[in-house]
């Protein structure tokens, strides 16, 4: 069992982020991980999270009895200031910390002494951009101490979540990391929120909006009031619910008074269940200066109840995903005005949105999962990979058709299509026209930032020339140690490698029907596959996987669609991109195989050879058929491992009709 602790803000309330985290950690398994939190607040004795989860005592208890504040906060801050006495404060030892936010929460998580450490970063780090201040104010000089303080913890973690696409950038931006950083939406139980949507509560007899949230300045709850001053002035039958609490509530009620919006503006407070108020509004409004996400948009889209917001957090996501929405400037009128066109438009009916599942809580809870796995093998693998020692050249593709391919020298070629890099180790002999491609099977550890060329140094053995291929699905995410060339949401990266290299091919002046792929068990499948893309060239696959989803390591299948796909139900869509069978139907072609299969290895045999032969029965709508040829061997002493070097050269040759001289 996994030991494990979450550094949050609080786990008193039941909205936003903490919710979000509750939905996660209450659907952990409980057999596999222990579960430790440190809140560094307590607000209320309440808390949303199981009872088989351990909450640490609060770094400051707003809750205690004889509670003094000030002595409070200088205890907080002594411990943000010392690491030494942090840790003596958290004695028990943790195979991965994850701090659930930047700032406090990542600070005391890089103190800790412990197995892995992951920052995820639930909120919106444009706070720490110390540039949009003049220099010479205190507000400068404060914030860009908190930076330097952010930037120098950054380096701890081993791995980095974000929640949005818009924290994603500005990671990059302001900080410039962008390895080992993916993205794991906050989420909704969605069959909870429209069970608990049901529930009957008073409405009010005018049209409603409702906002959630935290009453407090980053709310902006004010700006609203404002614009409902504005809509009074036009109409009377309207109602705007504030569900939340805080430290700005008498102001707000103050305004509220003061401007004579009794009968259309209530604070309801902290509500447990908002979601009927949500289900019967006209749209749900958020007025927020900055948000990591916002939760709330995305439970009310799930409710089919549109969205007003600033461009804050999710909602611009959602809205150019779903069109279920406005986004509005910060003035006052402006949103007025988008109030009244909703009040005008209303007639009771409501609009789906098909919202994905890439903000459902089953989605967010298995890359959590996969992402404290990354961090803990990142963290094990103590030897990392290191970087071959040959010239590379980098281009882009459109520079494929004009660049000339080096001979008697071995280079790696990048080549750059849509972002993604497709790496090439290449070895153009003058004296021989036969190529063969080699493919990767697994890397070990993972933690890939250099490419990887399994067997390169085979190239000096050979008499052919030979191209050493990348998979650049392991750089998704460092705790892949295969990828199957899956590539990210629709875009194939196989696909896409297998044409740049048909050009590579054709520039080095060799024919496809001279060439022979090979690879092993995952390389094995690389070929098989491109050898589909590539046709004329021959494939020989050595206890390769023939359908990935039969694989035995089933982690290994799971964390390729948790990654490669944001929504992981699209996984079902490329059928074809897992399975060898399912990509000759859908390209209509079978290339010439020679297949090595070991009977004593039942990965291979009884869970790939045996279900593959029978697939390829009733193979349908097959333009090309070209011969299959099984090789079954006879080694309990080898199990999955393929080939020795000396055997396999020789049999690739023999494929090429090489003369016996050349072996």
């Amino acid at each position: 069992m996994k030991k494990l602790l979450f550094i949050t803000w609080s786990v008193s309330y039941g909205y936003g982020t903490e919710k979000s985290l509750a939905d996660v950690l209450n659907r952990m398994d409980k057999e596999q991980y222990e579960i430790h939190i440190l809140p560094l607040f307590q607000y209320a004795k309440t808390t949303i999270f199981d009872s088989s989860i351990k909450i640490l005592d609060p770094l400051i208890d707003y809750t205690a009895e004889n509670f003094d504040e000030k002595t409070a906060l200088e205890n907080y801050y002594r411990l943000l200031g010392s690491p030494l006495e942090f840790n003596r404060r958290i004695p028990d030892s943790y195979d991965c910390v994850i701090a659930c936010n930047h700032n406090a929460p990542s600070y005391l998580a890089s103190y800790l002494k412990c197995g892995a450490k992951v920052l995820w970063i639930r909120g919106d780090m444009q706070e720490l951009n110390y540039q949009q201040f003049p220099e010479d104010t205190p507000q400068y000089r404060q914030t860009k101490q908190e930076y330097e303080m952010q930037a120098n913890v950054l380096k701890s973690f081993d791995a980095i979540a974000v929640i949005s696409d818009v924290v994603q950038q500005t990671l990059a931006e302001l900080f410039g990391i962008t390895d080992n950083v993916f993205k794991i939406s906050n989420s909704v139980n969605r069959e909870k929120i429209n069970l608990l949507s049901q529930e009957t509560v008073e409405l009010p007899e005018q049209k409603l909006f409702t906002t959630l949230g935290r009453l407090d300045y980053n709310k902006n709850q004010m700006l609203l009031l404002k614009a409902a001053a504005k809509v009074k002035e036009q109409r009377d039958d309207f109602m705007i619910y504030l569900l939340g609490d805080g430290e700005e509530r008498e102001n707000l009620t103050q305004y509220i008074e003061a401007h004579g919006l009794t009968q259309h503006v209530k604070i309801l407070g902290f509500i447990d269940n908002p979601y009927p108020y949500i289900k019967n509004s006209v749209a749900t409004v958020l007025t927020s200066l900055s948000e990591g996400f916002s939760l709330a948009l995305v439970e009310s889209v799930m409710l089919h109840t549109p969205i007003i917001s600033t461009d804050v957090g999710v909602a611009k996501e959602l809205i150019d995903k779903y069109d279920c929405g406005s986004l509005i400037p910060y003035d006052e009128d402006a949103l007025a005005s988008v109030l009244i066109q909703y009040l005008n438009q209303y007639d009771g009916y409501r609009e789906s949105f098909s919202i994905g599942e890439e903000y459902d809580w089953k989605t967010e809870t298995e890359k959590t999962v996969a992402l404290i796995k990354t961090a803990m093998a990142a963290k094990e693998q103590n030897t990392k990979i290191k970087k071959l020692p040959y010239p590379e050249v980098t281009i882009h593709d459109y520079e494929l058709d004009t660049y000339q391919i080096e001979r008697e020298q071995m280079y790696v070629l990048r080549v750059i299509k849509d972002r993604v890099p497709y790496e090439f180790l290449i070895h153009r002999r003058n004296e021989n026209d036969k190529l063969i491609v080699f493919h990767n099977g697994a890397i070990p550890g993972g933690d890939v930032k250099v490419p990887v060329f399994q067997r390169h140094s085979w190239a000096k053995q050979l008499k052919t020339s030979a191209v050493f291929c990348m998979d650049p699905t392991i750089y998704l995410n460092g705790f892949l140690q295969l990828g199957w060339g899956i590539g990210k949401n629709e875009n194939h990266y196989l696909k896409n490698s297998c044409k740049i290299l048909k050009k590579i091919i054709a520039k080095m002046g060799i024919a496809l029907e001279d060439t022979v792929i090979y690879g092993t068990s995952a390389g094995g499948f690389l070929s098989l596959m491109s050898g589909i893309f590539l046709r004329g060239a021959k494939v020989v696959a050595d206890n390769a996987q023939l359908d990935a989803r039969n694989w035995i390591y089933k982690e290994a299948l799971d964390s390729i669609i948790s990654f490669a796909f944001d929504n992981i139900s699209d996984a079902l869509r490329y059928p074809e991109q897992f399975s060898v069978p399912d990509a000759f139907e859908k390209h209509g072609y079978v290339p010439k195989i020679y297949l090595h299969v070991n009977l004593c290895s039942r990965a291979d045999n009884t869970a790939q050879l045996v279900p593959f032969l029978k697939r390829a029965e009733n193979l349908r709508d097959i333009g090309e058929y070209n011969d299959i040829e099984v090789i079954l061997h006879y080694e309990p002493e080898k199990g999955h491992d393929g080939l020795s070097m000396d055997d396999a050269i020789s049999f690739l040759y023999r494929v090429l009709a090489l003369p016996e001289s050349n072996f």
